[in-house]
C-alpha cells in the first residue's frame, strides 16, 4: 500500500453554501464588534473622500478654463484637495492598524477552537485524518482565512466606492452613465463565472497543500520504518507524485486568478473610449463643459478600478473561504465516542471485565470482532496473542473507549463502560 496509503482516506464530507459560510463568519467575528465598527467607519470616511476628490478637480478645471477665473476658488479647492489627501492617508493607516489588532486575536481564537475540537475527537477521527493534514487546517488554512479578513475589508470599501461613484456618474451626465451601464452585464457574467470556477480549483488547491504537508509529516514520523526496509526511493517517488499534484493545483489556481483581468480591462478600455468620444461631442456642441467630462472620466476610472481589484481579490477571497470551509469541517465534526448524559464517575475498581457479543470494525463491512465474548475475572492475568491485525490492540482500545463499538456491551465490575464518565 505504501507509506501514504492512508492519505486517500481523508475526504471532506461537508460542503457549505456561500450564505452559510458568511453567517458562520459573522458569528465568529461578533466578539470583535468594536474593531469591526471602527474599521467600517474608516472605510466610510475614505469612500466619501475618494468620491469628493474628482469633484474638486472638475471645479478647478472649470474655473481655470473660465475667462474670469477666481484665484481664491482655485486655491481653496487645491487646499481642500490636499486636506482630503492627508485624510485618506490617515484613514488608511488607522484602518490597517485596527485590522492589525483584530486579525491576530481572531486567528488566536480560531486556532484555539480548532485545537480544542481536536481534543474532543476519538481515535477513529485521527485514523481518517492524518496529522499532516490536520496541521494544515490549524496553521495554513487558519492563516489564509485570516488574510481573507483583510480582503473582505478592502472588498467592502471597493464596493461602496463603486456604488457612490456610479451615483456621481448619473448626477454628472445621465446619457453617458447609461452608456456605461451597457458594460455592466458583461462584467457581471465574467465575475460570476470566475466565482464558480475559483471555488472548484481553490478546494483542490487546499487539498493538495494538505497532501504535501501530510506526506512530509508521515515520512518523517515513519522514517525508521522506511529505512529499516530500504524504502527511501519508494517514499521519494510517492512524494514526487504528491508534489506534482500540488504543482498542478497551484498552476490551475494561478491561471484562473489572472485569466479574467485582461478581459475586464478590455471592457473598461472600450467603455472609456466610447465615453471620451460622446463626451467630446457634447463639449463641442456646448451641451456640457470640459470640467464635467473630465470629472466623469475620473469617476469612471474610480468606478472600474474596484472591479479590477475584485478580479484579483476574488480568487483570493474564494481561496480563503475554501480554507474556512475546511476549518468548519473540523469544527463541526462530532466524535463517535460520546459521554452518556447520565454517566457517573467511578472510584476504585476490582477489575472484572466482560465483553458481551461485541461487534466492531474500523471500516464499514470489515469486521475486526463479530459477536466476541470474553470474561476476565478480577485479579486474573490473561495473555492475548495473535498475528498482526488480529485485534489485540483493538481489544484494549475498546476497553479504554478510544473507539466506539457497533454492537454488544463491555462491563467492568458489572458497570457498562458507557455508563462511566469519560474522565473516569
Amino acid at each position: 500500500m505504501g507509506l501514504y496509503a492512508g492519505m486517500t482516506n481523508e475526504e471532506q464530507k461537508r460542503e457549505y453554501s456561500d450564505r452559510e459560510l458568511l453567517v458562520r463568519y459573522i458569528k465568529g467575528v461578533a466578539p470583535f464588534r468594536k474593531s469591526i465598527v471602527l474599521i467600517s467607519l474608516f472605510i466610510f470616511i475614505t469612500t466619501i473622500a475618494e468620491t469628493v476628490n474628482p469633484l474638486l478637480i472638475g471645479i478647478a478645471i472649470d474655473e481655470l478654463s473660465s475667462i474670469n477665473s477666481n484665484l481664491l476658488i482655485i486655491l481653496g479647492v487645491g487646499g481642500l484637495y490636499f486636506i482630503l489627501s492627508i485624510l485618506l492617508w490617515t484613514m488608511f493607516f488607522l484602518r490597517r492598524k485596527e485590522i492589525g489588532k483584530f486579525v491576530p486575536y481572531f486567528l488566536e481564537k480560531l486556532r484555539m477552537n480548532i485545537f480544542d475540537k481536536l481534543q474532543e475527537q476519538d481515535m477513529g477521527f485521527f485514523d481518517k485524518h492524518l496529522s499532516g493534514k490536520l496541521n494544515t487546517r490549524v496553521s495554513n488554512d487558519a492563516l489564509d482565512f485570516g488574510n481573507t479578513t483583510l480582503l473582505l475589508a478592502d472588498t467592502l470599501g471597493n464596493l461602496l466606492i463603486s456604488v457612490l461613484t456610479f451615483g456621481m456618474l448619473l448626477w454628472l451626465n445621465l446619457t453617458l452613465a447609461l452608456i456605461t451601464l451597457i458594460a455592466i452585464p458583461f462584467i457581471f457574467l465574467l465575475v460570476l463565472s470566475l466565482r464558480r470556477l475559483v471555488k472548484i480549483v481553490s478546494r483542490a488547491y487546499r487539498k493538495a497543500i494538505g497532501s504535501v504537508n501530510a506526506a512530509m509529516v508521515e515520512s518523517i514520523e515513519g522514517i525508521h520504518v522506511s529505512k529499516s526496509y530500504g524504502q527511501e526511493s519508494t517514499v521519494s517517488r510517492q512524494f514526487q507524485e504528491t508534489n506534482r499534484q500540488y504543482f498542478k493545483a497551484g498552476f490551475r489556481i494561478t491561471s484562473v486568478t489572472h485569466m479574467w483581468r485582461p478581459l475586464l480591462e478590455t471592457i473598461a478600455s472600450i467603455t472609456l473610449i466610447v465615453i471620451i468620444f460622446f463626451g467630446g461631442q457634447f463639449v463641442f456642441q456646448g451641451i456640457t463643459n470640459p470640467g464635467t467630462i473630465f470629472m466623469f472620466i475620473l469617476y469612471l476610472q474610480k468606478f472600474f478600478r474596484p472591479i479590477m481589484v475584485l478580479s484579483v481579490f476574488f480568487p483570493q477571497l474564494s481561496s480563503g473561504m475554501a480554507a474556512y470551509e475546511r476549518i468548519l469541517d473540523i469544527l463541526d465534526a462530532e466524535p463517535n465516542v460520546r459521554q452518556n448524559p447520565n454517566a457517573t464517575d467511578v472510584g476504585t475498581l476490582e477489575g472484572e471485565i466482560i465483553f458481551k457479543d461485541i461487534d466492531f470494525c474500523y471500516r464499514e463491512g470489515e469486521w475486526v470482532f463479530n459477536r466476541l465474548n470474553l470474561h476476565i475475572k478480577k485479579g486474573e492475568k490473561l495473555a492475548i496473542v495473535g498475528h498482526t491485525g488480529s485485534g489485540k490492540t483493538s481489544l484494549v482500545s475498546l476497553l479504554a473507549r478510544y473507539y466506539e463499538f457497533q454492537g454488544g456491551s463491555i462491563e467492568i465490575d458489572g458497570i457498562n463502560i458507557r455508563d462511566m464518565s469519560l474522565h473516569s
